[in-house]
């Protein structure tokens, strides 16, 4: 079990608490609840939606990636809500987040929240908490 940093819009928490059963969750509302708990040295990844306090991704991002302390945490970013988004701009986002610093960028629109679904998420999740090397991009290795 690790610790996780979630920085999700309140309507995304229940499926997030889904794929991420067993770990120990720490949900952010907002930038500064999420830097707060940054700065506590326990998490071990972190877990951001793109509509994340007003969709603050990127601020989360960019922060992270700044701060030499946090830099090497691995991120997954994400698109959580059940929205219709062109592909484009899914596109735009995955590209985006992947500059800013994400170690892996998951569309849940293209994941059924079924338990079969949601554990192929939480595969990708888990490989990045294994120790560095260990499993090489595995987690882009499991997106459709």
């Amino acid at each position: 079990m690790s610790r996780i940093l979630t920085a999700v819009a309140p309507d995304a928490e229940e499926r997030v608490r889904r794929i991420l059963t067993g770990h120990d969750l720490f949900f952010a509302n907002d930038l500064d609840g999420a830097k707060a708990a940054l700065n506590t040295d326990t998490i071990k990844l972190i877990f951001v939606g793109a509509r994340f306090d007003e969709s603050r991704m990127f601020d989360l991002l960019d922060y992270i990636r700044k701060d030499a302390k946090h830099k090497k945490i691995p991120i997954v970013a994400a698109v959580v809500a059940e929205l219709s988004m062109a592909f484009e701009t899914v596109k735009g986002l995955a590209y985006a987040a992947k500059i800013f610093g994400a170690s892996v960028f998951v569309n849940f629109n293209d994941f059924d929240d079924n338990e079969t679904e949601n554990g192929r998420i939480r595969i990708i999740v888990d490989a990045l908490l294994l120790p560095p090397g260990r499993v090489p991009d595995l987690a882009d290795r499991l997106l459709p």
